[in-house]
């Protein structure tokens, strides 16, 4: 049975129509809807914000609206394109010794992870949540990754955590208490196997990997 997925009840909420507006807009304009910064410029984005902000949000939450709505929006022109991986695939394709390249081709998908195996903290010293997935935006320069954690039926939204790195990109180093990256932070989480994110660097080596177990995944 296919998994639900966070932007359903968004989609329904905002109403396809505004995101054909942003899209003719960008269009209009010539914009890349891929570059953040240039998207969250636009009249059009910049009016749908205003109406999906609450009052006196602070500018932490402005930001990660603006995160959120541009991964939507790339990703709705897009057709919605979802990448899954199975856990065996996943742990097999996050090496040490992982080096992530430039890609010929950008690309806008959401990486679908195993339930319940990755974890991580956006929040020090709160409670950690388990990674649905990771919106991702690659393009030759850089890759931005926007995690959807604590996703669940009977909760209303859910948590993102946010990481963008240059490519090429190194593999994530040793933490600081010479674990390596991906090494689960939860209590009785390695006899799980679960794994954990601890920073913008782990993210987005984490989506990449993802992806790329997919894609070398054998079809069917």
């Amino acid at each position: 049975m296919n998994r639900p997925v966070p932007w359903s009840d968004l989609l329904t909420a905002i109403g396809s129509e505004r995101f054909a507006q942003i899209g003719a807009s960008l269009a209009a304009a010539g914009t890349d809807d891929l570059h953040r910064d240039a998207f969250l410029l636009d009249r059009a984005v910049a009016g749908l914000l205003r109406d999906l902000m609450p009052d006196e949000a602070p500018a932490d939450a402005i930001t990660a609206y603006g995160a959120l709505l541009h991964m939507l929006h790339v990703c709705w022109a897009r057709d919605w394109p979802l990448v899954s991986v199975a856990a065996p695939a996943l742990r097999a394709a996050l090496p040490r010794t992982a080096h992530h390249a430039p890609r010929t081709l950008s690309l806008a998908c959401y990486v679908q992870l195993p339930e319940r195996l990755v974890w991580a903290e956006p929040v020090d010293g709160e409670a950690h949540e388990p990674l649905d997935g990771v919106f991702l935006v690659v393009t030759a320069s850089r890759a931005d990754a926007l995690a959807v954690l604590g996703f669940r039926a009977g909760r209303d939204g859910f948590t993102t955590m946010e990481g963008s790195i240059a490519l090429p990109a190194p593999p994530p180093p040793a933490r600081a208490d010479g674990a390596a990256a991906f090494t689960t932070t939860l209590a009785g989480g390695d006899r799980k196997q679960l794994l954990s994110v601890l920073d913008a660097h782990e993210l987005c080596a984490l989506a990449l990997g993802a992806l790329d177990a997919a894609e070398q995944a054998p079809a069917g």
